[in-house]
């Protein structure tokens, strides 16, 4: 009897010697590479093998999205033209991920400093307002988050930052903006725009910017006016246009149209697009303003 118990003593002293080791070793590694979990707390999916539901929207309907969602030379993603006729939502070859869980929205939460916690309701309130119904949502806890928005203030070669797909949530790099000579205006409608992008990257939707990947006029170093492309304000080479602040265009509300058909639970957002493509939302510090007709 003596001999069992003291062999369960031992048991008990191991496994907590085990426990705080890896205890242990869990913080050394949070304090050396970060708490990835504690950033990405959902998992980014994409449906099986790119292929959307075919329900959703008739082909003639997808037809029309992907009409749009073609673009121009430096506007568009070529790749989405596939939807309308294999029904398979891909970029060059490669399923798309999003952020958006079973719930059909993305709750965010903000550790920036770089972007505000306004910036970033105000990005909420203009994705929602493209949508026609509440798809972003700000959360006060990264526990109800599906990802955490937060700095890294090392300088790198990795630009302003993004959306990122390695557990480490949407992350942005302060020391690396570079663009001198701004107007406050023009500065915070610049971050905005990139927010704004980054969250539709999360919304499951690819660079709009021209060609197979989206990424034409990036690669031309050619600024657009379509803020999932490669947006800018105040410089030489930008559109007049955005002096006026972020406007939606119709490639973004048929992008996220036919992301929506792609999320864990699909949903029709932006049907608006299919009577009245010229509307737009525009956002100009601070201020939203909306020409969507109301449902």
């Amino acid at each position: 009897m003596f001999k069992v118990l003291r062999r369960i003593l031992y048991l008990i002293i191991l496994a907590a010697v085990v426990f705080f080791v890896v205890k242990g070793m869990t913080k050394v590694n949070i304090s050396l590479f970060g708490n990835h979990n504690y950033y990405q707390r959902s998992k980014g999916t994409s449906t099986n093998d790119g292929l959307v539901n075919q329900k959703t929207y008739s082909q003639a309907k997808l037809k029309q999205l992907t009409t749009i969602t073609h673009g121009t030379r430096y506007s568009g993603n070529t790749s989405l033209d596939k939807v309308a006729t294999e029904y398979s939502y891909k970029l060059a070859g490669h399923t798309i991920n999003n952020f958006m869980g079973r719930d059909g929205v993305l709750q965010l939460y903000n550790e920036s400093s770089f972007m505000s916690d306004k910036m970033v309701r105000d990005a909420a309130d203009y994705w929602n307002t493209l949508a026609g119904t509440k798809i972003v949502e700000v959360v006060k806890t990264a526990k109800a988050s599906d990802e955490v928005i937060h700095d890294d203030q090392e300088q790198n070669k990795y630009g302003i930052g993004g959306q990122t797909y390695n557990n480490m949530g949407m992350l942005f790099y302060p020391r690396n903006w570079g663009v001198t000579g701004l107007t406050a205006r023009g500065r915070n409608n610049w971050k905005e725009a990139i927010l704004l992008r980054e969250i539709g990257h999360a919304l499951g939707i690819p660079n709009l910017g021209g060609g197979k990947t989206g990424i034409n006029d990036r690669n031309a170093n050619k600024k657009t006016t379509d803020f999932m492309g490669n947006w800018g304000v105040e410089l030489p080479a930008a559109p007049l246009a955005n002096q006026h602040g972020i406007t939606s265009t119709p490639v973004d509300a048929a992008a996220l149209t036919i992301a929506g058909i792609a999320w864990p639970r699909p949903q029709k957002l932006a049907n608006w697009v299919f009577t009245t493509p010229k509307a737009t939302v525009n956002y100009d510090n601070g201020k939203i303003v909306s020409t969507i007709p109301k449902p």
